[in-house]
């Protein structure tokens, strides 16, 4: 089977061959017909995320295709059949996983990261990892939910705890960001959108956002206290979590107020003002992926037509250097995923 591999930090990927998998007990193998690339795979080529990864492997965790091979002593799943990888894959054993926090298990493992991922024609996984659907959405645009769609849901859902009528913020409005406005709406939000990209911010109003701003143009906490009456945002969704960010998403708060921090840098820390979040009151929570059972709901909201997963472009799998630099120079608004053949 073909699959593109990391071999060194900051160098291009590898086409190489190798042995297709084979599921061990209580495994699947899927055929993978489209996976996405996603702005981690750019920080994980350049060596940002060297702690977690160890190199050569597979990048690639936005995977959707149909079961090749099934192992031993599973029931449900057959060959033929097509759906998603939940590409985390937890213990299911620890407190975290019993609560329902799947998502943080102490000893998760994750597809494109700790094991290989979707850069590949062939990916073996846990059958729990397995999400099926109809298969009448384009595999495209359900290569994008494991992450780009379900990370917004589950940072606005579980995370911040939309309720209607509430105020929300987006930063960013990029592959994960233009999916959050979409969710924030669908639940019942008002949404003020903030992107440097003229043409994230038309997306934006395309998909509901009220307002929309530069923060590179216009003062970005004046525009806040503009779109709000003074008072703030109930909710922020920060997709970018740097310190440029921070100095102005946080304050954008009403009080009382819920940050959520989506994005990170993870080189460069941010600095938190504490005596505004003590006489504000103001939460700062991280949002980490989703759990599957979030998954599994976000695949009936695009099933159904409630979410359009933006995917903007569609490449070979050996033509995954020019995404992961396309994706460096922000050429383009949504997902790119490679379709493999």
């Amino acid at each position: 089977m073909r699959v593109m591999v990391l071999k060194e930090y900051n160098k291009p990927l590898v086409l190489e061959e190798r042995e297709k998998p084979e599921p061990a007990e209580g495994e699947v193998v899927m055929k993978v017909s489209h996976c996405g690339i996603c702005g981690t795979d750019l920080k994980i080529s350049t060596g940002k995320l060297s702690s977690i990864v160890t190199i050569p492997y597979v990048p690639g965790h936005e995977i959707v295709g149909s079961i090749d091979a099934v192992g031993k002593n599973i029931r449900g799943i057959k060959e033929g059949d097509t759906g998603i990888a939940y590409f985390y894959i937890p213990c299911g054993e620890c407190e975290l996983c019993r609560n329902g926090s799947e998502n943080v298990c102490y000893s998760i493992e994750r597809l494109g990261f700790e094991r290989d991922g979707g850069f590949s024609e062939y990916v073996r996984m846990p059958a729990y990892s397995f999400c099926g659907y109809t298969g009448k959405i384009a595999g495209e645009k359900l290569s994008v939910l494991p992450d780009a769609v379900a990370t917004s849901y589950h940072a606005i859902k579980n995370r911040a705890a939309l309720r209607i009528g509430q105020t929300v913020l987006i930063v960013g409005t990029g592959g994960l960001g233009i999916h959050a406005v979409q969710i924030a709406g669908l639940m019942g939000a008002e949404v003020i959108a903030a992107d440097i990209k003229p043409g994230a911010l038309d997306m934006a109003k395309t998909y509901g956002a009220r307002d929309t701003f530069d923060p590179d143009s216009v003062d970005p906490l004046e525009a806040v206290m503009d779109c709000t009456s003074g008072k703030g945002a109930d909710i922020v969704i920060d997709n970018v979590g740097t310190d440029d960010t921070l100095r102005w998403s946080l304050p954008s708060l009403k009080r009382g107020g819920t940050l959520v921090m989506v994005g990170y840098d993870p080189v460069n820390p941010v600095n938190v003002y504490p005596l505004g979040v003590h006489y504000n009151e103001w939460s700062i929570r991280g949002a980490r992926v989703s759990t599957k059972q979030e998954l599994l709901e976000v695949i009936d909201l695009v099933e159904s037509g409630m979410i359009d997963p933006v995917v903007k472009k569609v490449i070979p799998l050996e033509a995954v250097n020019e995404g992961l630099d396309e994706i460096r120079e922000g050429k383009h608004i949504g997902r790119i995923v490679l379709k493999i053949e």
